[in-house]
């Protein structure tokens, strides 16, 4: 692998931190009392206007930086002033940086893992996650990645994009967490419980895939 992880490090344990109403739970996390020491993470990544929100080693902006800088100004500033790495689409000058997202790498790893040819990036989380799991990462867990709001309206499309790509990198064998507030992989809508359509408790459920009756 001839890409090197701007960070210097060989990260592990991953946060991803979106700003979904879901970071929100990352925050009560980071700030509890009781947090026990095996849930400190390797590397903390964030994204996109996260930069001004969430002490992280990393940040992803992968629509183009040149655009970015031009249609928001002040934006524009807080990358420029990052002091962290940022990885984009496309990369500008003016954020020294940044460096440009491997893709022809990263797809070529997985053509031959899995056959893919069209990766089925639509959306920034996607891309985060076969980023993490081409430079070996163990255990992602996905804060504030959730598409929809509190009240259950759409934010933003592409949830099935990032649905994929949680079952894409779990087949690979790259562990991915969410959180039990997240409406992602339905986790808000279970409570964190297991599930199985048709039976009507968790109990029942485990029994079912255990193959029990």
């Amino acid at each position: 692998m001839s890409w090197e992880h701007p960070t210097g490090y060989k990260p592990s344990r991953v946060d991803v931190v979106a700003l979904g109403y879901s970071c929100q739970a990352y925050m009560r996390h980071q700030l509890a009392r009781a947090r026990a020491l095996d849930s400190v993470v390797d590397e903390v990544w964030t994204v996109n206007r996260g930069i001004r929100l969430f002490a992280a080693d990393l940040a992803f902006v992968l629509d183009e930086l040149p655009d970015e800088i031009i249609n928001d100004p002040a934006y524009g500033v807080a990358l420029k002033g990052y002091e962290k790495p940022i990885i984009s689409t496309v990369c500008s000058m003016e954020v020294p940086n940044s460096r440009r997202y491997p893709s022809a790498d990263i797809l070529d790893c997985l053509t031959k893992r899995t056959g893919l040819v069209d990766p089925y990036w639509h959306n920034s989380i996607p891309m985060v996650l076969a980023y993490a799991w081409y430079i070996g990462v163990q255990e992602v867990t996905l804060w504030g990645c959730d598409y929809q709001l509190e009240n259950g309206r759409t934010a933003e499309d592409n949830r099935a994009n990032c649905e994929y790509w949680v079952g894409m990198c779990r087949a690979l064998g790259m562990r991915v967490g969410v959180p039990v507030e997240s409406n992602l992989l339905n986790q808000a809508k279970t409570g964190g419980e297991l599930y199985v359509y048709g039976l009507r408790d968790q109990r029942r459920a485990a029994a079912f895939l255990a193959g029990k009756p």
